[in-house]
């Protein structure tokens, strides 16, 4: 393989293209390793098609890989409003699957009803400075006032992190660690 071009990524960086293949330049030129690239482009979910052209090198016996990509958005904004017997309830999300073109995942949420604050916060990085180790951060508020009808308050904040890694082919190993904090108020004035 006397060079991979990679065509079409306005968004998505480079890098996050490269980590998928399977075969690099200067390697012997492998069909099966060069679709096996082009699906793993495909398994992303960026892009709507991912296409490839090989055509022979300047030098003799080598190729030149073209890679041609088209990016789709990765994004989703979510709200919703409902109503029920405890109440009302409205809630929003944000979710994006390669933030700022980096390949990570974030995810936003917060709800809202009578009782309840609830707000997560999540990002995931599936390949650590260039390690093949996802790494993943999470923090989690949620607020429970119950005071008027049952003379309590609750407040609980937290986080997770840890790591995944691919031990063997398709076979994943993870750790983690989750912190959480609980604080009960009560008001011995209510009803």
């Amino acid at each position: 393989v006397e060079r991979i071009n990679i065509l079409g990524n306005n968004v998505t960086r480079e890098n996050v293209i490269r980590n998928q293949f399977e075969i690099d330049e200067g390697d012997p030129y492998n069909e099966i390793l060069t679709s096996k690239s082009i699906n793993n482009l495909k398994s992303l979910n960026y892009f709507k098609q991912v296409t490839s052209e090989i055509v022979e090198g300047k030098t003799p016996n080598t190729k030149i890989i073209n890679i041609t990509v088209e990016e789709k958005p990765t994004g989703e904004i979510t709200a919703g409003a409902g109503i029920g017997s405890s109440g009302g309830t409205v809630s929003f999300g944000v979710k994006e699957n390669n933030y700022l073109g980096k390949g990570m995942s974030l995810n936003a949420n917060l709800t809202v009803n009578q009782e309840s604050v609830k707000g997560i916060y999540s990002i995931r990085n599936p390949n650590y400075k260039n390690s093949d180790k996802s790494i993943y951060v999470s923090a989690q508020a949620i607020e429970t006032d119950r005071l008027k009808n049952f003379g309590y308050k609750t407040n609980k904040t937290g986080f997770t992190f840890g790591v995944d890694f691919e031990y063997l082919d398709n076979f994943f190993l993870g750790m983690g660690n989750s912190h959480f904090y609980e604080k009960i108020s009560t008001d011995s004035t209510a009803s």
